[in-house]
This record gives C-alpha cells, sequence and structure tokens, in this order.
C-alpha cells in the first residue's frame, strides 16, 4: 500500500526539521563556548559581563539560529545536505574544544605535585595562613575589616610550608624555620592597639602593609613610627587590591568622621598580585545574594548557572587571554632540572639556590608576573580600573585634604631572581612598577619606588622569607629605613 500524501508531507517536515534542529544546537553550543570564553567577567560599555547575561546571550543566540536555518531550508538558499554539512562542522569544532580543554588540564595535573590539603589536618605544625584573624564584609562594597579585639601568639612556618616537604632534607635545614609572631587586632577591625581618631599618618595596603608572618613590633609600620617619632595607623588587609583599599579608607574617613587634613596616606602596592585582584565594586557574598539565585538553589538550575564561569575558567583559550598559561608550558616543565622536585620529593613551588643568598622557595604566578610583557599590562582588563581607584583616591583626598604617597612594592622573583642560579629570564622592565608611577605622577601623588631603594640591598642579603614571599624582620628594616628618610 502506498503512502498518502499526508504521510508524505510528515516524513518532508520530519526530513526537514532534523538538520535545522541539529544545525541551531551544534552552532548555539559553539556561540555559547565563543560567550563564556571572550565575554564572560569583561565590562563592555560600562557594563559587566556575568553569568545572566551569557545565558540571556546563549538563549538569544539560539532562537536567532533556528529562526536563521529555517528561513534558509524555507527559501532554499542551503540544501538540507549543506546543512547538515555545517552543523557537522560546528559539532566538531565544539567536541574538538572540549577536548582540547580537558588534554590541557590533565597535561597540567600531570606534571602537578600530588599534595593533599587533608595533609596539613594530621599535622602538629601551624603555618602563617591558619593564624590570620577572621574577615567580614562590614557592607555592601568590596572592601573587608578584621573582626576586631582578638590577640593571636603562636609559633609558624611560612605560606609555602607543606607537612610532606619536611621530608626534604635541604628543606627542612635551610629553608623552612619557625618564626614568632604576635597579631593585635583592636575594636576598629585593624592591627593596632590604639585607636584612629587623631592619626595623621596612615598606611593603607595588602599583607605587606599588615606584616604577614612578622611579630607586632618588628611590622615597617611600627619600625618607621619609632624612627620618625610619630604615630603611623597601620591599614593593612590581606589580599586587597588597590581598589578594595580604597573602599576601606573612604568607609573608614566617612563612617568615622575622621579629620585627616594635612594628614599623610602610605599606600603600598604589591607587584606581585596587585593588578590581577578584585576590582568589584560589590563583594562577593552580596553579588551572589538574588531572588533567583536563592529559589533555584540546590536545583539543576543552579549547577546550569555555573557553568559559564566553568567553561572559562578551564578553556585554554581564555587561560592564554588572562596570562594564566603561556606557550612555553605546552611543552612542559624543562625536565633536565626540575626545580619542583627537591630531594625527590614533588613542590608546588620552584626552588632555586643563590651562591650569596642561599636556598629560597618562590611563587610560579609571581615569577610569570615578572616576566610579563608591557602590552600584557597595558591591555590586561583590570588597567583600567586601577587608573579610575587612582583618580577617585586623587577625588578624596582632595575632598578630605591630605597627602599620598604611593609606595611600590616588588615581588621577591623581581627583587632577588637575577641571584639565582638557573632563575628563569624575567622581563627587561618591571612593567606594572612603571604603570603605578605613571599614574601617581598624572594624579599628583609622590613616589617611593622600593624595587630601585632596596635593590643595593637585595645582592647582598635575602630581604624575604625562604619560605614565604613576603619581607623577612631584615626586609621590614630595609623598608622602615628608607620611609624614614624620605619622610624626613
Amino acid at each position: 500500500m502506498l503512502p498518502s500524501n499526508s504521510e508524505h508531507h510528515r516524513e518532508n517536515e520530519s526530513s526537514s526539521v532534523k538538520p535545522i534542529l541539529w544545525a541551531t544546537i551544534s552552532f548555539g553550543l559553539l556561540w555559547a563556548y565563543i560567550l563564556c570564553v571572550a565575554f564572560l567577567d569583561e565590562t563592555i560599555a560600562g557594563v559587566k559581563i556575568s553569568a545572566p547575561h551569557i545565558m540571556i546571550g546563549t538563549l538569544a543566540g539560539f532562537v536567532f539560529l533556528g529562526v536563521l536555518f529555517t528561513w534558509a531550508r524555507n527559501r532554499r538558499v542551503l540544501a538540507n545536505t549543506a546543512i547538515r554539512d555545517a552543523s557537522l562542522g560546528a559539532s566538531s569544532v565544539v567536541v574538538a574544544l572540549i577536548l582540547f580543554d580537558l588534554g590541557y588540564s590533565v597535561f597540567l595535573n600531570s606534571f602537578a605535585p600530588r599534595v593533599a590539603p587533608g595533609d596539613r589536618y594530621s599535622d602538629v605544625n601551624w603555618w602563617i595562613g591558619e593564624l590570620y584573624p577572621g574577615v567580614y564584609f562590614p557592607t555592601e562594597k568590596n572592601f573587608r575589616l578584621h573582626k576586631p579585639g582578638c590577640t593571636i601568639t603562636a609559633s609558624h612556618y611560612g605560606d609555602m610550608y607543606h607537612p610532606t616537604l619536611l621530608a626534604s632534607p635541604l628543606l627542612s635545614s635551610s629553608v623552612f624555620s619557625k618564626k614568632h609572631v604576635t597579631i593585635s587586632i583592636n575594636d576598629e577591625g585593624f592591627r593596632e592597639t590604639t585607636n584612629l581618631d587623631g592619626h595623621k599618618i596612615l598606611a593603607l595596603g595588602d599583607s605587606f602593609t599588615f606584616g604577614w608572618g612578622i611579630d607586632q613590633d618588628r611590622t615597617w609600620v611600627e619600625l618607621l613610627e619609632r624612627s620618625i617619632g610619630k604615630p603611623i595607623y597601620n591599614m593593612g588587609m590581606q589580599d586587597s587590591s588597590p581598589k578594595q583599599e580604597f573602599l576601606l579608607l573612604e568607609h573608614v574617613i566617612d563612617s568615622q568622621k575622621l579629620d585627616f587634613r594635612g594628614g599623610v596616606l602610605l599606600w603600598m602596592i604589591f607587584e606581585g598580585n596587585d593588578l590581577i585582584d578584585s576590582y568589584d565594586d560589590l563583594h562577593p557574598v552580596q553579588k551572589s545574594v538574588s531572588t533567583s539565585g536563592w529559589l533555584f538553589k540546590d536545583t539543576i538550575l543552579e549547577t546550569l548557572w555555573g557553568l559559564p564561569a566553568m567553561v572559562r575558567q578551564e578553556s585554554v583559550f581564555a587561560r592564554f587571554k588572562d596570562g594564566r598559561a603561556t606557550f612555553s608550558e605546552l611543552g612542559g616543565r624543562n625536565r633536565t632540572k626540575d626545580h619542583y622536585v627537591i630531594d625527590g620529593i614533588p613542590s608546588p613551588y620552584p626552588l632555586y639556590v643563590s651562591p650569596q643568598l642561599g636556598a629560597k622557595l618562590f611563587v610560579s604566578y609571581q615569577i610569570k608576573g615578572a616576566q610579563r610583557s608591557e602590552q600584557y599590562v597595558e591591555s590586561h582588563p583590570n588597567r583600567l580600573a586601577l587608573e579610575k581607584t587612582f583618580e577617585r583616591m586623587k577625588s578624596l583626598a582632595q575632598r578630605a585634604g591630605f597627602r599620598v604617597v604611593v609606595i611600590i612594592a616588588p615581588s621577591g622573583a623581581r627583587l632577588h631572581g637575577a641571584e639565582f642560579e638557573d632563575f628563569p629570564t624575567l622581563s627587561e622592565r618591571s612593567y606594572f612598577n612603571i604603570l603605578l608611577s605613571r599614574l601617581a605622577g598624572q594624579y599628583g601623588f609622590e613616589i617611593v619606588n622600593l624595587e630601585e631603594s632596596l635593590r643595593p640591598y637585595a645582592t647582598k642579603e635575602l630581604l624575604y622569607f625562604r619560605d614565604d614571599d613576603h619581607w623577612d624582620e631584615r626586609g621590614h628594616m630595609a623598608v622602615a629605613d628608607i620611609l624614614s628618610r624620605f619622610l624626613r
């Protein structure tokens, strides 16, 4: 029995719909991948592209593609075979991208040391990160204060310590050493024993200002205070970007009605991570609170909501775009002299040895940061936000009547790298520090470039902990001495 006309019609419709559906899905997934990698977390026309924007763009893309392929099929612009071929190509590209990202992550993991965070729970020793006082967000803005009214006293290893590494004779004898530290947080949430009111010199910055791993009375802030005979208030807050530091200062001046007229702000900015830290206006907890997020919590939609960030994080192209990967890494580490294997033990941090300064662990991302080109710094997504922060600091200084001194703190890789054997080649100049100097001059701030001032010390003695990326006691003394001469 021959099929009826209606059956023929349904078969033709089905044969037309399937290629269109396949094309819409395959090209839509490719479009979603491009959106995640190229636009997520970028600022376009003053708007920061977030997961909801990506979701809306993806949905709009699917609708547009469906309409486009339907129109092309009905107008006979594209035959079914051409649509199938294009769909096959798009599907192959999506699969290839996913496999490429997966393969690259597996490749990196194959070189990564197998160090389990849980090992610390069976370890008797403290490391400095465990001792840090708790922090909180006092407002919806993206800055923090320490939880007030606590004092911590303990002996600890540096931030690069891990219990498995103690099995290395070299590390246990020449790199790891316990330091005694006392940390006192006052009722205002700062590492101080006095109140803020009446102070005319404020020290603003991140952990280098706070005094990471240093006893309270041996930080550069305390040493400088004794040297010049004037009180200095320590407003250092670990893991803060210049934007977060500005928001903190603005909050303190406005909320406490601080009379800072005629005062001096010592604003320390660190080369190692202050370009890549957060420059958001609202803190992460505040940004995550939304009606839709709450309604769909613990559902499959919550998982889908996090997919754009996951895709971007794992994408090889996004890694190169953000500077998290380089072409040299595609060949693996140099196995001839692997600085990540110490006495046969894999280490998360490379070890280098200097005839003059001895052995020291370094942080990989800070080495990479000291290798960055001028183009990388100038085109970084946070550069404009950094410039805007300087502009806002200038306005605040004019309104509150204080003077700003920008203090540029170099990374240990930048300052000491040349003294260590087989150390990676760094960029000819520190382009981030050059950017800071230019911005400081542009907005009329005074400048103390510690990269230059500490150089005479750096060739003779180590100014950073051997098992941490922060200044040791000698580093704080040298910084206090340089700043004392400047202020006098």
